[in-house]
């Protein structure tokens, strides 16, 4: 399977693959649940408590009504759907759980359960953006190629992966409610690590909204561009110095201009930089 063929399927074609449309054409075992091992290309890593142990009760009363499906490895079994009902089935004290063993390539199993699980409501953002990265980087896709997969826009998937510049100490808060995606999202536009925590802060001590954090960053960023922008009265002079004696000694027909903090040689054609290299190697 080429990379190409990955990129020309989407989400919809790789879910009607792994669907089970009759059970009495497959069959179902069971299997030892401690010899199931986890996807290793799953991103979801927080489960709602509450939420399994509401499954474990059912899976008390009623037994699993849709097996998992897993793929035989040398050392027990590879989960290709259905932790949640794997997870929630150990809970209820059952040791085995029903099964459909299926032979998929590893290539399969890596785009199915980035891509199954990109979709799902319960992931966090920073979770969503981790699924992203792997993505990218298991699949080889780009930007673009993996929105058209999953059916978003390709500046969504960029500004969600901006998130993952955040420190841990942000995901943290991100993970457990108090800093939204929006709040995420305008986070990640600043570079200061420090200003970043601080803003995050100030977001969950007091309850700032999206508008005001954007207004917020706006201000930094304003600012930040600033402070590049000054120039000290001694750098200056310096700079000034250091352009006057350039001018009466290259062998050009103008002299060097001041632009901000920056020194700009202009060359009108081939021969003066010719020149200008001549005179390089006779100072060096």
């Amino acid at each position: 399977m080429t990379n190409k063929n990955l990129t020309r399927r989407g989400l919809g074609d790789l879910l009607k693959e792994n669907e089970i449309l009759d059970l009495e054409k497959e069959e179902v075992v069971e299997i030892e649940i401690d010899k199931i091992k986890p996807n290793p290309f799953q991103p979801r890593k927080h489960f709602d408590q509450a939420a399994l142990e509401e499954l474990a009760e059912s899976i008390r009363m009623n037994g699993v009504l849709q097996p998992i499906i897993v793929k035989k490895i040398a050392d027990g079994y590879l989960l290709v759907t259905g932790e949640r009902r794997s997870k929630a089935s150990k809970m209820a004290g059952f040791m085995t759980v029903p099964a459909i063993i299926r032979d998929y390539n590893n290539q399969y199993l890596a785009e199915l359960a980035l891509l199954e699980n990109i979709q799902r409501e319960d992931l966090t953002i920073v979770e969503e953006a981790q699924a992203y990265q792997n993505a990218i980087d298991s699949l080889n896709l780009t930007h673009l190629e993996l929105a058209q997969k999953i059916g978003k826009s390709r500046s969504y998937v960029s500004n969600t992966l901006g998130i993952l510049s955040l420190p841990e100490s942000v995901f943290d808060d991100i993970n457990t409610g108090n800093i939204s995606m929006g709040h995420a999202r305008a986070l990640s536009k600043l570079k200061d690590v420090n200003r970043i925590k601080a803003i995050a802060s100030l977001i969950v001590e007091n309850r700032l909204n999206v508008r005001e954090i954007e207004a917020l960053v706006r201000k930094e960023k304003k600012k930040r561009e600033i402070k590049r922008q000054e120039v000290t009265p001694d750098f200056q002079k310096k700079l000034t110095e250091v352009r006057d004696e350039l001018g009466k000694n290259l062998p050009l027909n103008k002299k060097p201009s001041l632009n901000q903090n920056k020194l700009v040689i202009t060359f009108t054609d081939e021969s003066e930089i010719e020149k200008f290299q001549d005179f390089i190697k006779d100072k060096h």
